[in-house]
C-alpha cells in the first residue's frame, strides 16, 4: 500500500516536529526509496495495520474495544471494567453490546426472589449468598408466615412450628393409584406445585414397568398412568425428586443390560429429554437406585457387580440441573452394600445402606462432599445379635437421621440414629416403635425441631401389616403416640412420604386387599398441638 501525501500531511499537522525527526532523510532525485513518494511500491513503503478502527482485528468486540491510532496502528482502548466487588455474584460483559451482567452463583430454583446458599453454608450466614431454607418451594423464604403445609415458611429452622400430622378418618378409605397393572410395588412419591408425582413398579402380563402417575392433593389420578422407559424392556425400582421446577426420576431397566437411568419430566409428567444412561455401561445388575437433588445437582446412587462380582458394592454419580452426568461414577464403598439412602447435608452428602454377610445384615453410613469424596471413615449403626434392612435417611438442621428396620434382634423394631456430617456418632442406636410383634419399612420426614415417622407394623392385633405414625423430638426421642393409619384387611406395606400442600403429607404403599398387591395413595393432616 502506498503512503499518501495527504494522510502524511495530517499526521504531521497533529506531531508536528517529532513526526519529522523519526521519518528518514529522502534520497535523490528518482530514488524509490522516499516516503514521501506517492509511486514507491508497496513491498518498499512502512507497513500500516489500519485505516480505520473497523480495520483491527478484534473490532466489534464492546467489551475490550480497539482502536486505529494516528500512526494506523490497532491498539487496545480502555476495557469494560464489569466486577462489581460482590463476592456472590459472577460477572460478565457482552461483547456485542458491552454491557455488564452480574448473575448469582446460587439459584432460584422455585422463583421467589430468594436464592439457595451456598454448599455448607447456614441461609443468610456471611458468605452464604442466599438467604432461601428452601429453594425446591416458593411458600418458604425469609419474612413469609408460617402456615400448617410442610413447609418452613418463615425459614426459622422449623417446619410448620407446634404442628403434628395425624390420620384421617377411618372412614375415608385409601385410593387405589395403580389401575390393572398388579402386582405392584412402591417406588417413590414428591411433592411439586400443583401435584404429587408417584413412581412404582408394576407387572401386567409377566413384563415389569417402572410406572408414574400424577395425583392431585387427594391421590385422585390428574394424568393417566404412564411408563416412562422402553414397552419392551423390563423395568423397576424409581425415585423421584423435586428442583422447585421441575421432577428427576432414576430407575433401573435391561433395554440393553441391567442399567441405571435418569430423565427429567415436567408436573404432567412429560420428559423434558431423552432417557440418560448413568452407570456408565460397565455395570452388571444395577439395581435399587436412590435420588437426591442438591440445589445445584442431582446425585444418583445404585448398587452392581461391576467391582466385586457376584456381590454388590455402591456407586453414585453427580447429573447436572440439566440431566447431564458431571463426572465419572464414583464408588462409594470398597465392600459388599445393598439397597443405599442418601440425604444432602449443609455441605455433604450422607449415604446409608446394608451390608450382607451370610445371614446377617447390618447397617453403614458414610458421608461425602459434593464431589462424592469420603469426608471421614465409614460407621457401623448396627452390632449384633441385632441387624438391620430398609434404610431410610434425612438431614435435619444439624445432622443426619437415619431409620431402619431389624429382623435378626429379639425385638424386631424400628431403629434409629443421628449422625453428624463427618460420621461421629450424634446419638446412639435405639428402638423407635414399641411393637411387641414387627415393625419394618420406616419413612422419615424431618421438620427441623422434631421428625415424622411413618412404617408398618403388625400390632393391634391386625391381620396383617397396618401403616402407623409417630412424631419424634429432635433426638429421635417420643414426642407423641403411634397412630394407626390405615384399617384395610391385608397387609399395607412399604410407605413412601412427601410434604403435600396445605399441611398434608402424602404416602403411597403398597397392599393386597383385593388379593392383589396394588398402589395405594392416604394423607396424613395437619392438627395443633404436640400431643
Amino acid at each position: 500500500m502506498l503512503v499518501s501525501h495527504r494522510r502524511i500531511s495530517r499526521v504531521s499537522r497533529l506531531f508536528g516536529a517529532a513526526l519529522l525527526v523519526a521519518l528518514p532523510v529522502a534520497a535523490a532525485c528518482g530514488s524509490r526509496t522516499s516516503p514521501l513518494n506517492d509511486d514507491v511500491p508497496d513491498s518498499a513503503a512502512p507497513a500500516v495495520a489500519c485505516h480505520a478502527d473497523l480495520d483491527c482485528a478484534k473490532f466489534g468486540d464492546l467489551c475490550s474495544p480497539v482502536i486505529c491510532n494516528p500512526f494506523g496502528r490497532c491498539e487496545d482502548a480502555p476495557q469494560v471494567d464489569c466486577d462489581d466487588h460482590d463476592v456472590c455474584t459472577t460477572d460478565s460483559c457482552d461483547g456485542k453490546t458491552g454491557a455488564c451482567a452480574h448473575l448469582s452463583r446460587t439459584p432460584d430454583n422455585d422463583k421467589d426472589g430468594h436464592h439457595a446458599p451456598l454448599p455448607g453454608h447456614r441461609p443468610a450466614d456471611s458468605g452464604a449468598c442466599g438467604d432461601d431454607c428452601d429453594d425446591t418451594n416458593g411458600a418458604a423464604f425469609p419474612g413469609n408466615s408460617e402456615i400448617c403445609d410442610g413447609v418452613d415458611n418463615d425459614c426459622n429452622g422449623v417446619v410448620d412450628d407446634g404442628q403434628r400430622y395425624v390420620p384421617l378418618d377411618p372412614s375415608i378409605d385409601a385410593v387405589r393409584v395403580s389401575g390393572e397393572i398388579a402386582p405392584a410395588d412402591t417406588g417413590d412419591l414428591a411433592w411439586g406445585t400443583t401435584g404429587y408425582l408417584a413412581g412404582y413398579t408394576g407387572e401386567p402380563s409377566g413384563k415389569i414397568h417402572f410406572y408414574t402417575s400424577v395425583l392431585d392433593a387427594a391421590g385422585t389420578k390428574t394424568v393417566p398412568e404412564a411408563t416412562l422407559s422402553k414397552a419392551t424392556a423390563d423395568s423397576v425400582g424409581g425415585v423421584v425428586g423435586w428442583t422447585g421446577s421441575e421432577f428427576g426420576l432414576s430407575w433401573s431397566d435391561r433395554r440393553d443390560s441391567w442399567e441405571t437411568y435418569f430423565v427429567l419430566v415436567d408436573e404432567k409428567g412429560n420428559k423434558l429429554g431423552p432417557d440418560t444412561l448413568i452407570s456408565d455401561e460397565d455395570g452388571e445388575w444395577s439395581l435399587n437406585t436412590s435420588l437426591v437433588w442438591t440445589g445445584f445437582e442431582w446425585i444418583v446412587g445404585w448398587q452392581d457387580m461391576r467391582d466385586i462380582g457376584p456381590d454388590f458394592t455402591l456407586y453414585a454419580r453427580r447429573v447436572d440441573a440439566k440431566g447431564k452426568p458431571v463426572a465419572a461414577a464414583v464408588a462409594l464403598d470398597d465392600d459388599q452394600g445393598e439397597n443405599v439412602a442418601l440425604a444432602v447435608g449443609l455441605g455433604s452428602i450422607g449415604a446409608t445402606w446394608v451390608h450382607t454377610e451370610g445371614k446377617s445384615h447390618s447397617i453403614w453410613f458414610r458421608s461425602f462432599d459434593r464431589n462424592l469424596k469420603p469426608l471421614g471413615p465409614k460407621l457401623e449403626l448396627t452390632k449384633l445379635p441385632n441387624g438391620g434392612q430398609n434404610p431410610t435417611i434425612v438431614w435435619n438442621r444439624d445432622s443426619y437421621a437415619i431409620a431402619w428396620d431389624d429382623r435378626d434382634g429379639a425385638l424386631h423394631a424400628v431403629y434409629g440414629a443421628l449422625v453428624g456430617e463427618k460420621g461421629e456418632l450424634v446419638v446412639p442406636t435405639h428402638a423407635l416403635t414399641e411393637s411387641p410383634k414387627f415393625s419394618r419399612y420406616p419413612s422419615l420426614r424431618p421438620l427441623g425441631d422434631r421428625f415424622l415417622l411413618v412404617w408398618s407394623d403388625t400390632k393391634d392385633g391386625n391381620l396383617g401389616y397396618e401403616l402407623y405414625s409417630k412424631m419424634l423430638d429432635q433426638k429421635l426421642g417420643p414426642l407423641d403416640v403411634e397412630r394407626r393409619i390405615t384399617h384395610a384387611q391385608g397387609d399395607s406395606i412399604g410407605p413412601a412420604t412427601a410434604f403435600g400442600p396445605k399441611g398434608d403429607v402424602g404416602i403411597i404403599f403398597r397392599d393386597d386387599r383385593t388379593k392383589a398387591s396394588h398402589i395405594y395413595f392416604t394423607r396424613l393432616v395437619c392438627a395443633a398441638g404436640p400431643g
